[in-house]
């Protein structure tokens, strides 16, 4: 009888303890599947941030290729308006050679104009001499006299109005070249103008052998257009090729000392 009580009382025991490891290894399964849970939910908010990162990442590929195709076009649009304007320089300049040669062959009529009236003032001086030499001769003979002095007054006044209407002609020309050349000079600058920008936006040529004399003489300004010494070889301190130990080394650029240009 004590043998069965006391099994019954190990097989309790045993029993509480069992229930104890259950409720133990319960617990630790709940915990388990907490943490496994919490895992699960910073896995998917992973997720979501990796697929909104890889969204942000397409719309700036997006924009940089959007960029580039405006950058070419913009080439492209400078290249041609760059024509254009060598074109219009051209036909003004040919415009002007022409007005030239017209105001020279207007100063060369004026000037033979002037000659002719000063061999008419000459004709009329002889004419008036004679006719005070001749003031004791008959009246039909004055007549005559005054009648060629008036016809030669007539012709005076008639070279005098073509005098005026080639002195008008004259400003006109003036005025139109006046014009042409404040047109001309407003297309060269904005010629000018274009060929800055073409060069700001062409990429620097790089010699071979950066330091050398053969190099200076043929690294150009692309603003100003110096070369040789006047160009001078500087590191970039905003430009880190690589370490030695602690102390950097930097990328060269060449400054321009006439106008301080760095390329």
């Amino acid at each position: 009888m004590d043998d069965a009580k006391s099994l019954a009382d190990s097989s309790s025991s045993e029993l509480a303890s069992v229930k104890s490891n259950l409720d133990s290894t319960t617990s630790e399964l709940n915990g388990t599947k907490a943490t496994l849970e919490s895992t699960s939910s910073e896995l998917s908010e992973a997720n979501s941030s990796i697929q909104e990162k890889d969204g942000t990442i397409g719309e700036l590929n997006s924009k940089i290729s959007e960029f580039e195709s405006k950058l070419s076009g913009l080439s492209d649009s400078l290249s041609s308006e760059l024509d254009v304007t060598k074109g219009k320089v051209s036909e003004m300049e040919g415009k002007l050679n022409e007005a030239n040669a017209s105001l020279s062959a207007k100063d060369d009529e004026i000037a033979k104009i002037k000659a002719e009236q000063e061999s008419k003032d000459g004709e009329i001086n002889s004419l008036k001499a004679e006719l005070e030499n001749k003031s004791s001769g008959s009246e039909s003979e004055l007549t005559s006299l005054n009648s060629q002095v008036a016809e030669l007054k007539g012709k005076i006044n008639e070279l005098t109005s073509s005098i005026s209407e080639k002195d008008s002609q004259l400003e006109e020309l003036n005025n139109l070249l006046l014009e042409k050349d404040k047109q001309l000079n407003s297309q060269k600058a904005q010629f000018e103008e274009v060929e800055t920008e073409l060069s700001e936006l062409k990429p620097p040529e790089i010699g071979a052998d950066r330091g050398f004399t053969a190099s200076e003489e043929r690294t150009t300004c692309p603003m100003c257009g110096a070369v040789g010494s006047n160009i001078k070889t500087v590191e970039d301190k905003k430009k880190v090729l690589s370490y030695v130990g602690h102390i950097p080394m930097y990328a060269k650029k060449n400054v321009c000392k006439k106008c301080g240009y760095e390329f």
